[in-house]
């Protein structure tokens, strides 16, 4: 009798501790926008309006209690810049690139006035490269070449509402180039080392 009080104690115990857990884990759908748009000028030519647009599922992980965990994404990222003569204004390429970027963050919450939360995350990302437009200047086409991968560290905060809606800013900054460059005046305006500002939205299920 007492073992079959246990048995059913312990199971309604695991219950409760498996509806905690899985309570915890929550999938949803992010998006974010570049907010910077940096130009950058080497003799000839310039590179202007640089910018990211990125969307795909997330997924979120919690301890419970400690507000501390994980969160990734599978995002489909779409880069975009223009690049052009310095002495011919009206001839301009509009490049654009489509990858797959995948960032991977420690995530932790502090709670303000029911139902907000603050986060915090920190993480390594990772972007492959699919596809992209190819340069038509023979400067370009001929030295600079659009690298398959790229990797670096995000840094974000924001607001959490109503468990559902997290809204805020990531800060990304990059530790390899993005491109392959022969040509020694290229590799500044192509791989340029200064961080990207964007605003993110999630929304969870």
């Amino acid at each position: 009798m007492k073992s079959g009080k246990l048995f059913v104690t312990g199971l309604f115990v695991f219950l409760m501790m498996g509806s905690t857990v899985s309570a915890q884990l929550r999938f949803g759908l992010r998006g974010e926008v570049g907010i910077n748009k940096p130009s950058f000028t080497k003799n000839l030519y310039s590179v202007e309006n640089m910018n990211d647009f990125k969307v795909g599922p997330t997924i979120e992980f919690m301890l419970p209690v400690v507000d501390f965990g994980i969160e990734g994404s599978v995002l489909y990222s779409n880069k975009k810049m223009n690049v052009k003569k310095v002495s011919d204004k009206t001839t301009v390429e509009d490049i654009s690139s489509h990858s797959i970027d995948i960032p991977v963050n420690l995530k932790y919450k502090i709670g303000l006035i029911s139902p907000v939360k603050v986060f915090l995350a920190a993480g390594p990302y990772a972007n492959f490269r699919l596809s992209g437009d190819d340069f038509k200047y023979a400067d370009f086409k001929d030295n600079v070449e659009a690298k398959k991968f790229e990797a670096g560290i995000n840094l974000g905060a924001g607001l959490e509402v109503i468990r559902r809606v997290a809204v805020g800013f990531n800060y990304r900054m990059k530790l390899t180039d993005d491109y392959s460059v022969d040509e020694p005046d290229f590799k500044d305006v192509f791989n340029q080392k200064a961080g990207f500002w964007s605003v993110t939205a999630a929304l969870y299920f």
